[in-house]
């Protein structure tokens, strides 16, 4: 019998996949985020992945570009975290996870956002 692993999220990641949310819902491009950033669209995309971490000047920047203050994007980060907890996962500070707890983890935060878009 194989157990899952533990699930882990990269606050980066999470903070990452906030960005992208509000992004998609003002139907933004990633390249028009990337152009008020003065960087190009695979650095942006690095960024909403949690591959790359965001600066406060960027996030403020990208706040901006959301039409969002940037400590409502931070608070949401920690409303998040606090959700994932409650559903087994950890949000670390490292980049780096083992895939396959990096890939539940994901997965649970996806279908929460999910289930709290359609709500």
């Amino acid at each position: 019998m194989s157990t899952r692993p533990a699930a882990k999220v990269p606050y980066t990641a999470l903070l990452g996949q906030i960005l992208q949310h509000h992004r998609q819902r003002l139907g933004l491009q990633q390249s028009e985020v990337a152009a008020s950033l003065g960087i190009l669209q695979p650095a942006y995309s690095r960024i909403e992945k949690g591959d790359t971490s965001i600066t406060v000047a960027q996030l403020r920047i990208v706040s901006r570009a959301l039409k969002m203050a940037p400590a409502q994007i931070l608070h949401e980060a920690e409303q998040w975290t606090q959700q994932l907890r409650m559903q087994g996962v950890t949000v670390t500070d490292e980049k780096e996870v083992p895939k396959g707890a990096l890939v539940v983890g994901l997965a649970i935060l996806a279908a929460a956002m999910l289930a709290m878009s359609n709500s």
